[in-house]
């Protein structure tokens, strides 16, 4: 992580001994301290990014979701309907039928009708059980994809929290100063007006500061 590589530096300035003048050990310090700067500025790009790719991930899953409860909703519907139809007739040949039983004097071939459409409504009910073996197997597989989306924005809320830790957000009150909220957050003057880009130690009531964490 590129945070790693910044406090490395940090760590390499301040251990190695120098030989040069004070003048250049400044200019050194100075210009690594500017790397750590670009490097956090990259951290905080990519916090962006990854909130930026968090919303686009949960804009998906609501589509999906939509999506898939429109498609339940409007296939049950029909499958509704068409079980009614289904019910309908099958009780007009309960009627027919009970008639025949009533007149075993009329013609077979009412009989042979009858079968047919005896047929036909088992296979129209064969058709759907098919339909909705399907459907039960597409509602599975979109379950799945929901799963990993929802393990991926896990882990990216897990690495987004770990890259916010470097600071804390302050808002200043009637009385203070920067020197006294330094020493309130056990850190420096120094320290906050880079972490916040002061080029002068002038706070107003109101304005919401970085506060590093050490």
């Amino acid at each position: 992580m590129k945070w790693f590589f910044c406090l490395g530096l940090l760590v390499l300035v301040s251990c190695t001994p120098l030989k040069s003048s004070p003048n250049d050990e400044r200019h050194q310090l100075e210009l690594t301290l500017h790397e750590v700067q670009t490097n956090l500025d990259d951290v905080r790009h990519d916090i962006n990014c990854f909130q930026t790719e968090l919303q686009i991930l949960d804009g998906r899953i609501k589509y999906y979701e939509n999506t898939l409860a429109a498609l339940k909703q409007h296939d049950l519907e029909k499958q509704q309907a068409r079980i009614e139809q289904l019910s309908v007739q099958i009780q007009a040949l309960e009627k027919k039928w009970l008639s025949l039983e009533k007149n075993q004097g009329r013609d077979s071939e009412e009989l042979g009708s009858l079968s047919s459409h005896a047929n036909e409504t088992t296979a129209a009910l064969s058709q759907f059980k098919d339909r909705i073996g399907e459907l039960e197997q597409e509602i599975h597989s979109q379950n799945r994809k929901f799963d990993e989306l929802a393990k991926l924005k896990g882990h990216i809320e897990m690495l987004a929290k770990g890259i916010q830790g470097d600071f804390r957000l302050y808002r200043v009150k009637p009385g203070d100063s920067l020197d006294k909220i330094a020493r309130a957050h056990k850190t420096s003057v120094e320290k906050i007006k880079k972490c916040n880009n002061l080029e002068q130690d002038l706070i107003v009531v109101g304005q919401e500061l970085k506060i590093p964490v050490d």
